[in-house]
């Protein structure tokens, strides 16, 4: 699904995602390394893959959270305002108020606020709609952008004209994403979302040992209180029902589903996403799928799987590289003491 013209120059896509716990008031390691690959003469864009602001996204200002959560977007903004490219930003569960009942309250209060701080639209889908949102960027690549929160969201989610969503219905939405990739044929076309469709670790239910045994490490990395036998029971619900944010939950499951059907049909797709706090590259069905959610936090991934090419808990981000007459160069970088620019720890070419 790539595009040859010569007339397109060489353009570069950094995907980063669940930077909410990056820091308010310092310069963010992370985003200090991503800043160094920045080059004024390189066309470039950067996606933030969702979950904007830990804990719960931007709440009311009366809210004791609401300052903190300000600080995260204003970092983010710090670290951006000298870039050239383009800007993009989705939204993750806890941008929704951590996936509660109020969350569209959340997420239409954070797009504003970061329209307001970029000057310009930032956030898409916009209006918390669940897309499919195009961007064109050149005759060789498209960006497809989609809210794969707006699917596992309890309480009201935006639907239809009457909330200046393109699409009526669930069906609609996958009828629509399916003619952007028909008219996308012979382009090179990047989907993102926040949730994963392969993921190796906790949320796509690859557990350790010491989950079985300290089943609340599963929340928090010290949190070893010893429940043996009995704490197998959530790691083997989650892995087999899922919470809400799980690949087993039904809902995920059936939008997962829905999309591993669709682009079956459109082979050398990237989907890229966010969610699981580790770097992952999956090869599957011919098409490449991308988990960057390491922008501040850290959780496990599995080394080795079937499909799984890259995995690594480091923090850092991935970085695609389109190049005419070349296929797409996949790389990942984290963050390193020495070296302002990171180090490079993956590369791989996506033919």
């Amino acid at each position: 699904m790539q595009a040859r013209n010569i007339e397109n120059k060489p353009y570069e896509v950094f995907l980063i995602g669940d930077t909410g716990n990056v820091n308010r008031h310092k310069p963010d390691p992370v985003l200090e390394t991503l800043k160094c690959h920045f080059d004024k003469d390189q066309h470039s864009a950067v996606m933030f893959l969702g979950d904007n602001i830990y804990p719960r996204g931007l709440p009311p200002k009366t809210n004791i959270l609401y300052k903190d959560a300000e600080d995260a977007l204003k970092a983010h903004h710090e670290a951006m305002k000298d870039y050239h490219g383009k800007v993009l930003f989705i939204s993750g569960n806890h941008d929704w108020n951590k996936g509660r009942k109020d969350g569209y309250e959340y997420i239409l209060r954070q797009e504003k606020y970061l329209e307001k701080l970029f000057d310009q639209p930032v956030m898409f889908p916009s209006q918390g709609c669940p897309g499919p949102t195009e961007i064109n960027i050149n005759s060789a690549l498209t960006l497809v952008l989609i809210n794969t929160q707006w699917w596992l969201q309890p309480g009201f989610r935006p639907i239809g004209q009457a909330c200046g969503c393109r699409v009526g219905s669930e069906k609609e939405f996958f009828e629509h994403l399916e003619k952007i990739l028909d008219s996308n044929k012979g382009k090179q076309v990047i989907i993102a979302g926040h949730a994963p469709v392969y993921s190796y670790a906790i949320h796509g239910g690859r557990y350790k040992l010491r989950h079985h045994l300290f089943p609340f490490t599963i929340y928090h990395k010290k949190a070893y209180v010893p429940l043996p036998f009995l704490g197998s029971l959530l790691p083997m619900y989650r892995k087999y029902f899922g919470a809400r944010e799980d690949i087993a939950h039904p809902r995920y499951r059936y939008l997962r589903k829905r999309l591993i059907e669709i682009f079956k049909a459109h082979k050398g797709l990237i989907y890229v996403a966010g969610h699981e706090h580790n770097l992952q590259h999956i090869i599957k069905d011919n098409n490449h799928y991308v988990v960057s959610g390491a922008g501040s936090k850290l959780k496990y991934v599995l080394q080795e799987g079937k499909n799984l090419r890259f995995g690594m808990k480091a923090k850092g981000f991935f970085k695609i590289r389109f190049e005419d007459s070349m296929p797409p160069v996949l790389s990942a970088w984290v963050v390193d003491p020495v070296s302002q620019n990171g180090v490079m720890v993956y590369e791989n070419k996506l033919s």
